[in-house]
């Protein structure tokens, strides 16, 4: 518009050059900004305080603070705008100091001089040294406060970043944003929701980035209900249903069971990237729905769209969890060859736990020892996690002793291992495990269940005792195991880790967290609701044959996702076919 304006020979004014600049700024274009200022100069407009300021700015955002300056050190009567500009414009180039000792010579301050130090200081880290300023500070504004609340968050200081929070007079969508945002980032997801439903009581509207930072904390919690209830706000507050939100509320409804309502979503979504493709690819992949997500895949092809590393990990994951080994190194060789993609060492790790699983334990070790890059501990867990489900002790204690070498404190490579000896019968090489974890400091992190009931989210440890309804739960638990034993159940003794007598054996398998929420689902809701449990370790041979019998004795359908799939029982069998 500034060229027609030009070439129609229409006359420029100093109200004119500001807004062309910012132009110039958020294009980058340098050279273009060097023309339009000797353009200002030839037309005498160059002495106007706001030209020289846009000026300023312009060669700022340009990378060029030496030009900037230039300009900024033979300016006679400069006001604080001025001034801020050119301090804002070191700190948009990383000139820190520089932006510290220009704001220390400012014969005049306001509210944005000060903010622009505090944001500064709070994206480099430097927290005390932000909160100085902010206690400093004469007066603050909004802005002032989320940047102080940003910077908490930033380093993960959520007890700080809620004291501010709850001290501020007047918060924004951006303050919500900003508090919630760090509590699912440090995985306080609980405190994450109860945060939305104050915000919902609020005279302050969520918008598109709230729901895309709330809706993880409802699918790492398998909060189902609470996650469609976000789903419906969005569309009767006609929230702008982006590619982000599309994407977060599939993967949302995938990690809380829900196959068909993340399908619908990617179905009716207006705008597919590759990101939407492979976030529905990786859904169907946990559930077990590999031919799905083939198909999806096929989809992806025909809209023209060029799968990436993603893609392909989401497929052999699909391969993996239904035992298709043929078919996942065909698309190991499809992804190097058809689309040039040289594979990483998640997509090694992806086979390794395919061959793995379909019990080529000595393949998966070979493929491991020739792999071009350091094979990562995962890709050694995952062949860790095979030796286990075929009971190869021999390998195990070979892998075992890699994954400790290049993970010391790591519980997990300890935890499976002694689980290994504990099912092999060698209890006392399990001890001595336990015993070494115990000396070298490693915690091994306990089991834990949530499950969601009338838009609560409950959390079980193993052995909880914390819930309100503990003795109406354990009650409920006794006679569930007492029924199911009548029904030929037998508790998987080697799923129990310590050498003890059976009875203390089987109470450790009954108290897992697992059973426990089971427990409290069937006594909390109505038998037609299906019951939906999310764990953060796998479920264990016991609580796998365990919820199988519950499915078909308490004619009750369950979906429990684990830290590698998801099962869904029912009528007495499960969707992974016990392959997982």
């Amino acid at each position: 518009m500034y060229s027609l304006m030009r070439s129609r020979s229409v006359s420029c004014d100093s109200f004119t050059f500001p807004v062309v600049l910012r132009s110039v700024s958020s294009l980058n274009e340098i050279q273009t900004g060097k023309e339009l200022h000797g353009v200002v100069m030839k037309m005498g407009l160059y002495s106007k305080l706001i030209l020289q300021t846009a000026l300023i700015d312009m060669y700022c955002s340009c990378g060029s603070t030496d030009s900037a300056r230039f300009i900024f050190d033979r300016i006679l009567e400069r006001d604080v705008i001025c001034w801020n500009t050119m301090i804002a414009g070191y700190v948009k180039c990383g000139e820190f100091n520089k932006a510290r000792e220009l704001f220390d010579q400012s014969p005049s301050r306001n509210v944005s001089s000060w903010n622009t130090l505090v944001d500064m200081y709070c994206k480099t880290g430097d927290i005390e040294i932000a909160r100085q300023f902010f206690d400093e500070m004469p007066e603050k504004d909004i802005i002032t406060w989320n940047a102080m609340l940003s910077g908490y968050a930033k380093i993960g200081e959520c007890e700080s970043a809620r004291k501010l929070f709850d001290q501020m007079v007047k918060r924004n969508v951006v303050s919500w944003n900003i508090l919630i945002t760090c509590y699912v980032h440090n995985r306080r997801f609980l405190e994450a929701l109860d945060l939305f439903r104050m915000m919902q009581v609020s005279d302050v509207k969520p918008n598109e980035v709230t729901v895309v930072s709330v809706i993880p904390a409802c699918a790492h919690l398998g909060a189902l209900d609470l996650g469609k209830w976000i789903h419906g706000y969005i569309n009767r507050n006609h929230i702008k249903m982006d590619v982000y939100v599309n994407t977060s509320l599939i993967d949302m409804y995938g990690k809380c069971g829900s196959v068909e309502e993340a399908k619908g979503v990617f179905d009716n979504a207006n705008v597919k990237d590759t990101f939407l493709f492979n976030t529905m690819i990786e859904v169907l992949a946990m559930h077990g729905r590999a031919e799905m997500a083939f198909g999806i895949f096929m989809s992806m092809r025909k809209e023209g769209l060029k799968p990436n590393e993603v893609t392909f990990i989401g497929l052999l994951k699909a391969c993996s969890h239904v035992g298709m080994v043929d078919t996942g190194l065909k698309y190991f060789e499809v992804m190097r060859e058809e689309f040039g993609l040289t594979p990483k060492v998640e997509h090694f790790g992806c086979i390794v736990d395919l061959l793995g699983r379909a019990g080529h334990l000595q393949e998966a070790y070979g493929l491991i020892t020739k792999m071009p890059m350091e094979p990562h501990p995962v890709v050694w867990g995952s062949l860790l996690g095979a030796c286990k489900i075929h009971g190869n002790v021999e390998l195990a204690e070979e892998v075992a002793l890699s994954l400790v070498e290049l993970e010391p404190q790591s519980c997990g490579n300890y935890v499976l291992l002694s689980n290994i000896y504990s099912k092999a019968g060698r209890f006392n090489e399990a001890v001595q495990l336990r015993k070494m974890m115990k000396e070298k400091g490693v915690k091994k992190q306990p089991g834990c269940s949530s499950i969601e009931v009338n838009h609560v989210v409950s959390e079980f440890f193993a052995g909880d005792r914390a819930h309100p309804k503990c003795k109406e739960i354990y009650e409920q638990l006794d006679k569930m195991v007492k029924r199911l034993k009548a029904e030929a159940y037998e508790p998987c003794i080697s799923s129990a880790l310590h050498d003890v007598d059976m009875n203390e054996k089987e109470q450790t398998l009954v108290h897992h967290s697992e059973k426990l929420a089971v427990a409290f689902g069937l006594i909390s809701t109505d038998n037609r609701t299906p019951i939906r449990i999310a764990k953060n370790l796998r479920v264990c041979d016991d609580c796998h044959i365990f919820m199988k019998m519950v499915s078909k004795y308490y004619d009750r359908q369950m979906v429990i996702r684990d830290c590698s799939r998801f099962h869904h029982f029912s009528n007495g069998s499960c969707s992974c076919s016990d392959y997982w």
